[in-house]
């Protein structure tokens, strides 16, 4: 199931929910998963553990990276590419702390 969201922020505050999305190492870590094939409420919650899961779950879906639909994670296109995005930096030693 594909979700057709635009790649880029159109409006300062849609760049801004995505920058305090992308903020957090934790968030960072579920989209890299997410990208994985790890998509369900459950598996994220194995994979980073349940505190605070449901806000960053929130702020995942708020910037429009995620959406989730009974216990179902869809990653939107844009959650692909700043996934992607995220990914590469950590691979190269940045997005501190992954």
């Amino acid at each position: 199931m594909k979700i057709g969201r635009k790649l880029k922020p159109e409006s300062p505050e849609e760049m801004r929910l995505v920058h305090h999305a992308l903020e957090n190492s934790t968030r960072r870590k579920m989209l890299i998963l997410m990208n994985d094939g790890i998509l369900t409420v459950q598996e994220i919650s194995r994979a980073i553990g349940p505190i605070m899961l449901d806000y960053h779950l929130h702020r995942l879906e708020l910037a429009g990276l995620i959406e989730v639909k009974k216990e179902i994670i869809i990653i939107t296109d844009s959650g692909k590419a700043y996934g992607n995005l995220v990914k590469s930096q950590a691979d190269k030693g940045g997005a501190d702390k992954l």
